[in-house]
């Protein structure tokens, strides 16, 4: 089994997004795959069919199976909600192993991948997410805040589990910038070899495809942010060794 985990110590730089188009496009190459929403704000759905977020899920189903939450969308990805919130669950997020034994537990096809859309780091779920990952991808976007946070990244990146790869994605791409510009190139040089080379760019098409409830690539294909989301997609599958792997 695959577990990939999207990271940050930042808020509001793409990590559901990233998630959500991952998941469905290694669904549509036929991978086995399911996405979980780890975020109290239940947002990962509204990329793959919901039209709101669901009131059932993971979290308001404590001590029953994960997998009667579970829902399936057209493009074939199984989705765990997080559901509304409920206060009574909280103690279980800090055992640790806690998710590890949730994912165990599922009745998952042999070499599925799991996708773990996470809430900013250090929140319990997003330490646990970073524990039981395979691939850690830590996303930052191109900005100042980004460049000042690399000591938190740093120290969350010692904190994976011996032998977890890990790598860098970058959003918020944008060469009509100077800032952004001036970003993204230091960025380039603090991160080196650990940068996804797919940043993604901003793109209002991904806001037009998210008001429709689908991912940007089935809204619009020939898109600049299709294109980056698909390279980044063939990239993690490539670096998980999925089967059907573009060269």
């Amino acid at each position: 089994m695959h577990r990939i985990a999207f990271l940050s110590p930042l808020g509001g730089v793409g990590r559901t997004t990233l998630a959500a188009h991952v998941a469905t496009l290694l669904a549509q190459r036929g991978q086995p795959t399911l996405a979980i929403d780890l975020s109290p704000q239940n947002a990962l759905g509204l990329h793959l069919g919901l039209q709101a977020p669901p009131a059932s899920g993971w979290h308001p189903a404590q001590g029953r199976w994960w997998g009667d939450c579970a829902l399936e969308n057209s493009a074939g990805v199984r989705l765990l909600p997080h559901g509304a919130w409920s206060g009574s669950a909280e103690a279980a997020l800090h055992a640790p192993g806690w998710l590890q034994a949730q994912i165990a537990g599922l009745d998952l096809p042999p070499g599925s991948t799991v996708v773990l859309d996470t809430p900013p780091l250090p929140a319990p779920l997003a330490l646990q997410a970073a524990q039981c990952a395979s691939l850690a991808v830590l996303v930052v976007d191109a900005s100042v805040r980004s460049l000042r946070l690399q000591g938190a990244l740093r120290d969350a990146i010692a904190q994976l589990p011996a032998g977890v790869r890990w790598a860098v994605a970058l959003t918020g791409a944008d060469p009509r910038s100077a800032a952004r510009r001036e970003a993204l190139h230091t960025l380039r040089a603090q991160w080196q070899d650990h940068l996804i080379p797919y940043p993604l760019h901003a793109d209002e098409h991904v806001q037009q495809a998210l008001a429709q409830a689908l991912c940007v690539h089935q809204h619009a294909p020939q898109s600049q942010a299709a294109h980056d989301l698909q390279g980044l997609a063939d990239w993690i599958a490539q670096a998980c060794g999925l089967d059907g792997a573009a060269p």
